[in-house]
């Protein structure tokens, strides 16, 4: 099996690699930039040029792809929109045209919090449909770059549908690094405010698990799933959480069985990822690999 990483000098493209790499498959690690400190070969491409696109595929079976422009409070709107979306069209028709059979693409809890975009949590509205969050939220794209993922689901629903391809979207929320999990914990949780996002979380390192979980988990067509660690950054009950803020959102469990704001029970059970409950189970699972893997 030949396994393409596009965004492989990123946080969680890195990560990706590395667990191929100690698990021995064979796999392409590509870029915009290279990555000097890292034990296999990152090859610098433009994702934007089709030619490119066409080249890297050949022979590929499952593409993973995490490259893209994430300047969504910065950039200008229409630059991260097309950007992103060309970058995945090349990719994911080059895909098809060459039969590789499965895509993984990284998209964001962004496409469904209705994030706009600025920074400032503080002004951002609680447009949550629903409680817990969960795999099958419906988009509500706010920002330039949240739009993009949005548009990238579609395509590979579009790609799922005619070529008869395994696409599977994984929507992250905000990934740490063990550094920054053994600060929150130093912190007892980081304070986020408004509760928008759930406060949700994931360490990085969980977040290549389950990338590297779908690659070879038995499914078809179009699959969308939503990752998360089971606590809250800001490491408040969940029932507080709710009872302060989100009392006026429905909910699909009763209030007194609510033990967090995600649910993760889709991906566990059809990828066979396990939740990281709590932080210090994160800890205490990924916290050595910030001597290892400083990404």
């Amino acid at each position: 099996m030949n396994v393409l990483v596009t965004g492989a000098a990123g946080r969680l493209g890195s990560c990706v690699c590395r667990l191929l790499d100690e698990l021995g498959m064979t796999f392409t690690a590509v870029d915009c930039v290279s990555d000097v400190e890292a034990a296999y070969s990152v090859k610098i491409v433009d994702l934007l040029d089709w030619e490119a696109c066409e080249e890297l595929l050949k022979e590929i079976d499952v593409l993973i792809h995490f490259a893209s422009n994430t300047k969504w409070d910065s950039d200008s709107p229409q630059d991260v929109l097309k950007e992103n979306t060309s970058m995945d069209m090349n990719l994911f028709q080059a895909a098809a045209n060459s039969g590789c059979s499965r895509i993984i693409f990284s998209s964001s809890i962004q496409v469904c919090n209705g994030q706009l975009p600025v920074g400032d949590r503080a002004i951002h509205e609680i447009v949550l449909p629903y409680i817990p969050i969960d795999s099958d939220m419906p988009t509500l794209a706010r920002n330039g770059y949240s739009l993009s993922k949005q548009i990238g689901e579609n395509l590979l629903n579009y790609f799922s549908d005619t070529k008869g391809m395994t696409c599977i979207a994984v929507r992250f929320p905000l990934l740490l690094d063990s550094t920054l999990l053994a600060k929150t914990k130093e912190m007892g949780g980081l304070e986020r405010g408004n509760c928008y996002d759930g406060f949700a979380y994931l360490p990085i390192y969980s977040a290549a698990e389950v990338a590297v979980k779908a690659i070879t988990a038995e499914l078809s067509g179009y699959r969308q799933y939503f990752v998360s660690s089971k606590d809250n950054l800001e490491q408040r009950p969940a029932r507080e959480v709710i009872e302060e803020q989100l009392s006026d959102i429905p909910s699909k469990i009763p209030l007194e069985e609510m033990d967090s704001l995600v649910d993760c029970s889709k991906v566990e059970a059809e990828l066979g990822w396990e939740q990281p409950r709590t932080l210090e189970e994160s800890l205490e699972a990924y916290g050595r690999l910030a001597e290892v893997a400083p990404y």
